[in-house]
Formats: structure tokens, sequence, C-alpha cells
């Protein structure tokens, strides 16, 4: 008699199982806490099974880095639907800070290395970077030139130090000087001409 050949076992999409997985765990226990293995025991597959799909852990942190970024987009995009000017430009540095709050360690893995190395998007949605540029040049004195580029650089500063400082804990959450610095920022913005 044959010995019997062992059954390959077959996911489904294990890429797909693993970056959500992963998502999951950066989520609760942030990404410095993730294991490749352990991801790969929990979704039933050998580790050997999820290096078919992923060099090492760096390269599906950065997937779960790419995930996160459009989860970012398309809370942008849903906080600014109807708005323009002012409003809209309020409304992409709220919802930037609003993610940093309650994803505080997916906000860190976007903006790491790792999240860096995650390439572009690839969504069919504008990243919230290029939705805030959109609504810096709404609020310009002159709609008609190219975005300021040093007004875009202190609107994501603002931006992003405000939910930066609130997803590390050095603000609360809802704390009253990130709207004030969001505030300042735009009027400095529509006055710059």
């Amino acid at each position: 008699m044959k010995p019997r050949k062992k059954e390959a076992y077959h996911h489904g999409d294990l890429r797909s199982a693993l970056v959500k997985l992963a998502l999951e765990r950066v989520r609760r226990e942030g990404a410095e806490n993730f294991r490749l293995r352990e991801a790969a025991r929990d979704v039933g597959v050998t580790s050997g099974a999820a290096y078919n799909h992923f060099a090492d852990k760096d390269q599906l942190l950065a997937a779960v880095a790419l995930e996160a970024r459009t989860l970012l987009a398309k809370r942008t995009l849903k906080a600014t639907a109807g708005l323009s000017g002012a409003k809209r430009l309020e409304a992409v540095g709220r919802a930037y800070i609003d993610f940093a709050s309650a994803e505080p360690r997916l906000f860190r893995l976007v903006f790491s290395r790792l999240g860096a190395a995650a390439g572009p998007d690839a969504a069919a949605i504008p990243s919230s970077y290029e939705q805030l540029r959109m609504a810096v040049k709404e609020v310009q004195p002159d709609g008609g030139k190219p975005v300021d580029e040093d007004v875009l650089a202190l609107a994501w500063s603002v931006a992003h130090g405000a939910a930066s400082l609130i997803s590390d804990g050095v603000w609360k959450r809802d704390d009253p000087r990130a709207d004030a610095a969001l505030r300042l920022a735009i009027e400095l913005m529509a006055t710059r001409g």
C-alpha cells in the first residue's frame, strides 16, 4: 500500500486573512507586539505559508499600514461630504485628529517607516493628504494659483501634531487645544495672500 500524500491545506485568501488579523492585532496591541508566526498559527496555517505571501513581518505590517491609510482616507471623505472652503479644511483636520484618537496604534503605524514603505495608495479615493491639499486650495485667496506648499505644510503640521499629541497620550481625546490650533491655522491660511 502506498503511503498517503499529505493533503495541502487551502486557506482561500490567506493574504487577506493575514492582513485582516494583523490589522486587528495592531489595533489592540500595537505593531511592536505583532508576531507573524502567531498570526499564521491563528489563521490556521504554518509560518511557511505566511512567508509565501509576505517576506517578513515588516512587509505584512506595511500592508496593514496601507489598509489603515485607506481607513483614514475614507473617514476624511465622509467627514467632508458636502463641505467646502474653511469648513471643509476644518473637517479634514478634525477627521485626521479623530482617527488618531480612535485608532492611535494604527495612526502611529501609518506614519512610521513601515507606513512609508507601503507605497502609494491604489484606492479609488484620494488619500487624506490629497484631501487636505484640495481643502487648502479652496481657502487660498487666489484659487487659480497652485497650492501654496508652505500653507499645506502648516495645515499638515497642525493636524498631524495635534493628532500625534492625542495618540501618544500627551493631550486628551477632544482636547480643546487641538480645536484651537485648527481654528488659528485656518485663519492664518485664509489670510495668506
